[in-house]
């Protein structure tokens, strides 16, 4: 026997799906953003150890830091954070990153420049990372 279709009882679900996603919307971005934010801040903490070793050594921790960094900046592209506040401490520390790796490259590259005046900078950089770090710790 042929099927009649009904309009009013088969046109199909009514209500909206429910989604089992209950997470505020910062929380689950900085799940998702804790595992590329912590190479970025593993990379950060070898290149301070660095510091104390060789310059082919500081200089490879600068390369890893300058790495992980672009990638994380390129992944912060991709998935934008909801809370502009917390956008902004990341962003921070991220260019903050950015330019203690390019001040370490120019420094253990081109040495004809004063490497104290770069330590100099690069203590200030690094300092600066550790204040967005702890605040984006503390969220």
């Amino acid at each position: 026997p042929e099927r009649r279709v009904n309009p009013e009882r088969d046109s199909g679900p009514t209500c909206t799906p429910i989604t089992m996603d209950t997470e505020p919307p910062v929380e689950h971005w900085l799940i998702h953003a804790a595992a590329i934010l912590r190479r970025v801040t593993t990379a950060e903490t070898r290149f301070s150890a660095s510091m104390r070793m060789s310059r082919v050594t500081m200089l490879a921790a600068a390369d890893e830091l300058d790495t992980a960094t672009s990638e994380a900046m390129g992944w912060m592209v991709g998935h934008p954070c909801p809370d502009p506040e917390l956008d902004g401490h990341v962003a921070l520390m991220l260019s903050t990153c950015a330019a203690v790796a390019a001040t370490a490259q120019r420094a253990l590259i081109h040495p004809s420049g004063n490497i104290e005046a770069a330590f100099g900078r690069l203590s200030d950089l690094l300092a600066a990372f550790d204040f967005h770090s702890q605040t984006l710790g503390a969220w």
